[in-house]
């Protein structure tokens, strides 16, 4: 865990335990997507490589992650199982948003995240996300448990068939 991080994680985990816990963590990553600085400080220092590079902090209660996403990053439709808050600290994180239709899907919406600024999605959530700036986007993202053990899906983008999530097939090329 970062030393920068230490009182974000507290006041997350304080959130967590409260009657709305997703509401409550919200407010907490909104505050903190007021400072950049904080989250662009342990990007540098860290590689981008798998989606666990990004975690500072897991629980059976709450995951957060903090990093930086590069130009250009794409991930493909996915989902969490999990209630999420997407908080942008600097930069603009797009979302789609998509359901179930027969075997595959059909995109039923879209958002914007500019920073600083949070979207809360619902456990039930399946999007794909990507940076369409040309510069990193920093990001906080707030999970409600353990995202790494919570099992999940994402689609197959030559398919566009539900699978076990894996990381390389969600991350697409043209994302880094």
């Amino acid at each position: 865990m970062e030393n920068a991080f230490a009182g974000f994680i507290e006041k997350c985990n304080l959130a967590v335990e409260t009657p709305d816990p997703q509401a409550s963590v919200e407010g907490v990553v909104l505050d903190a997507t007021k400072d950049p600085a904080m989250v662009a400080a342990v990007a540098e220092r860290k590689k981008f490589a798998s989606l666990s590079d990004l975690a500072i902090h897991r629980s059976e209660r709450l995951t957060l992650l903090a990093g930086a996403l590069p130009p250009g990053f794409r991930a493909t439709p996915h989902n969490h199982n999990l209630w999420s808050v997407v908080g942008v600290c600097a930069g603009q994180e797009d979302n789609q948003f998509f359901e179930r239709d027969g075997d595959g899907l059909r995109q039923v919406g879209q958002a914007s995240v500019v920073g600083p600024g949070v979207l809360p999605n619902g456990p039930d959530v399946i999007h794909a996300i990507c940076n369409p700036l040309d510069v990193p986007l920093l990001v906080l993202h707030a999970y409600g448990g353990d995202l790494f053990s919570t099992p999940r899906s994402n689609w197959d983008p030559e398919t566009n068939k539900e699978i076990p999530f894996d990381w390389q097939k969600v991350r697409s090329k043209t994302g880094g």
